[in-house]
């Protein structure tokens, strides 16, 4: 598990390096105005765009690593989850909605939606902790639509909150996805090993 906390530090240092990059947000960060620049598809989840963002995800990356290693949950699951789902969850809904995205939320409910699966080895509702994520994901669009209506904030919230959900269920797919070709890839290696 020593593993899952060294992985988690070396995103910390990452993350707290390119945010003091001169202007890293202008230009890492997934713009639609940008598609030109190719690197913008990978390097978004890595900026982050204040210092309360920065600390909000190092918090979250922090939390929900304790929780994998109180889970035992296997490391290349775990890094495999937060990474793809930091690269890749929040694509389709930026190629619906055109708006710009970085920072590492997606990546770190993609993690919480691998975690909410994880659960079950210990006959814990997994059910619980979706619904409670998902209604806190959603708590800003919520808080929104009742103080300012269903104007320009709103919909910036409904998009956001969206963006964020994918990366929870990125993740419990992931989880689904890891449970099926784990025992595939394991026969094949225990086969090169045994020289068969």
């Amino acid at each position: 598990m020593k593993t899952i906390i060294i992985f988690a530090c070396i995103l910390t240092i990452i993350y707290t390096t390119i945010f003091f990059i001169p202007q890293s947000t202008e230009k890492l960060s997934l713009d639609p105005q940008h598609t030109n620049q190719p690197w913008r598809y990978i390097t978004y989840q890595f900026a982050h765009l204040n210092t309360t963002h920065l600390i909000q995800n190092i918090i979250g990356l922090a939390l929900i690593t304790l929780i994998a290693i109180e889970l035992k949950t296997r490391f290349s699951n775990f890094t495999t989850t937060y990474l793809t789902a930091g690269l890749l969850s929040v694509i389709p809904i930026w190629l619906i909605i055109s708006f710009t995205t970085l920072g590492a939320s997606n990546a770190i409910l993609g993690g919480f939606g691998l975690i909410s699966q994880e659960t079950k080895k210990y006959e814990i509702n997994s059910w619980i902790i979706i619904t409670t994520i998902s209604a806190l994901i959603f708590l800003q669009t919520i808080t929104t639509y009742f103080t300012n209506g269903t104007g320009k904030e709103f919909t910036q919230a409904i998009t956001q909150d969206s963006a964020h959900f994918s990366g929870l269920i990125f993740g419990i797919g992931a989880y689904y996805l890891l449970k099926k070709i784990t025992p595939i890839i394991e026969r094949k290696k225990t086969r090169v090993l045994r020289g068969g």
